[in-house]
């Protein structure tokens, strides 16, 4: 009995750094974000990880070492001695105090994301001035913003395919991957400041620079428009993808806008999308207008593999799967024509794209049956047309996903409308977290599996040259190896 009360304070202490890292990771995963941790919680996997006992998944949570990282840590040390003392004032007992100290860590650590704000804030204050100063004394580069709810990634992908492809990557700049947010949009411009030298602008040695933006809240594009002072925006779509961060859609709408109103020169815009209509009719911008409506685009064509159609005349095949993506090509392609990239070489750009791994992909199985990955950041506009993607399989459809978060009041309608969706088209349904199954159950039934991976493991053994699946967001890396 001794020898249990001499190691057990070890023990829990050892679990006590676990549970630090694993609310340190998710904090981080977060961008430290008080609105975004709280939307996390308030679901049912989020409130059972909260007070979870030890359970979690990954032996040791590692998150990407940072400057703030260790400051977090640093204050978060010095909490846990004062919550260690004051916690020895109530129990004597070694164990008991350090099981309190491990049941408010979670607790700790937000403060100590709170405290860390502070010099963050003076920092970022800092780098917001310098990128402004760089792009300032910079006359040579066409700067162009994108945002929207969804498709932003796709869109800065093929304007940056075609515009490297007719100027040279050498000319062209963009922000990587989802790296999409003010302080990694900053950073990239003093990263880089040898590209911003000045030099006669010429079509020769024409400079491009190429931001994703997203945003949260209103005012945070409108943020990095203030040092970035945007030539073209680029408006993809919006939704209620982040709902119950910004409020209501409104919000949505006034903290995308921020783009085209802070845009000096030329604002293309979805024109098929109805909160952008809205908000383009009701308000005045300085820059010119340009809307866009897939009713220019002709003879569209969605197949398995690639999708077909017709742009200025000319056949052109994009080879990514999923006809959504031709929305996003049309606002690529008028910004290219706009900076001076003829229509045959655009259509003949479009060909070339590259694959895009964080979106709708198409690969086989050993079984013959369709394999398509969409396991970036899941919308419910990207979900419904992977769906109907999904649909123009010959034989059994499975679906594998996650619900959608940060969708406020809209949650359970939206999710109603993807089971049914799936009903429609009698997917075998499995959803790997418990929040919004009920939906799924009562809509699609039989077909419905939950979370059950044996027996997915054993449908996907049955699979045939006709069947496909959809991996959709993203999923756990237990639930990918079953497909690897």
């Amino acid at each position: 009995m001794n020898l249990v009360m001499t190691y057990l304070p070890l023990v829990i202490i050892l679990l006590g750094i676990r549970t630090a890292l694993w609310h340190l990771q998710y904090w981080q995963l977060r961008e430290y974000r008080f609105d975004r941790i709280k939307a996390y919680f308030e679901t049912q996997d989020g409130w059972g990880n909260l007070w979870n006992l030890w359970f979690f998944r990954g032996i040791l949570p590692r998150p990407t070492i940072s400057g703030r990282v260790l400051l977090i840590l640093f204050i978060f040390a010095g909490l846990s001695i004062l919550s260690i003392y004051f916690f020895s004032l109530i129990s004597s007992l070694f164990f008991v105090v350090f099981l309190l100290w491990e049941r408010t860590i979670f607790l700790m650590i937000g403060i100590s994301v709170f405290l860390s704000k502070f010099p963050v804030w003076i920092a970022e204050k800092r780098l917001y001035s310098q990128a402004k100063s760089i792009i300032k004394n910079s006359q040579n580069i066409v700067r162009i913003g994108i945002t929207g709810s969804y498709g932003k990634s796709s869109t800065k992908e093929i304007l940056v395919h075609l515009l490297t492809s007719e100027f040279g990557a050498e000319n062209v700049l963009f922000n990587p991957a989802n790296q999409n947010n003010e302080i990694a949009i900053a950073r990239l411009i003093l990263k880089n400041r040898n590209f911003f030298s000045n030099r006669k602008l010429e079509i020769a040695n024409r400079k491009f620079l190429v931001c994703e933006m997203g945003a949260y809240r209103v005012g945070e594009i409108r943020k990095v428009c203030d040092f970035l002072q945007p030539h073209i925006g680029i408006l993809t779509g919006l939704n209620a993808q982040h709902i119950s961060l910004f409020g209501s859609q409104e919000n949505i709408q006034k903290a995308k806008f921020e783009l085209a109103e802070n845009s000096s020169d030329k604002v293309f815009f979805n024109a098929d999308n109805q909160f952008l209509n809205q908000i383009f009719t009701d308000k005045k911008i300085r820059a010119s207008k340009i809307p866009l409506s897939l009713q220019s685009v002709k003879n569209i064509t969605a197949l398995l593999d690639r999708t077909e159609f017709e742009l200025y005349g000319q056949k052109t095949v994009l080879p990514w799967a999923g006809e959504f993506f031709v929305g996003n090509a049309l606002l690529a392609a008028e910004v290219a024509r706009e900076v001076g990239i003829s229509p045959k070489n655009i259509t003949s750009f479009l060909s070339k794209l590259p694959p895009l791994s964080r979106a709708l992909s198409v690969h086989t199985l050993p079984s013959g049956a369709l394999l398509m990955k969409d396991l970036y950041s899941a919308n419910p506009d990207g979900v419904l047309c992977a769906i109907e993607h999904l649909k123009k399989g010959k034989g059994k459809k499975v679906f594998v996903s996650l619900p959608l978060l940060e969708l406020g009041n809209t949650a359970s309608l939206v999710h109603q409308q993807i089971f049914e969706a799936l009903r429609d088209i009698q997917a075998e349904v499995f959803w790997m977290k418990r929040d919004f199954s009920e939906i799924g159950k009562d809509i699609c039934g039989a077909r419905f599996h939950g979370d059950d991976v044996q027996m997915l493991q054993k449908m996907i053994q049955t699979l045939s040259k006709n069947d496909a699946v959809l991996l959709e967001s993203r999923l756990p890396q237990s639930v990918l190896k079953i497909f690897s």
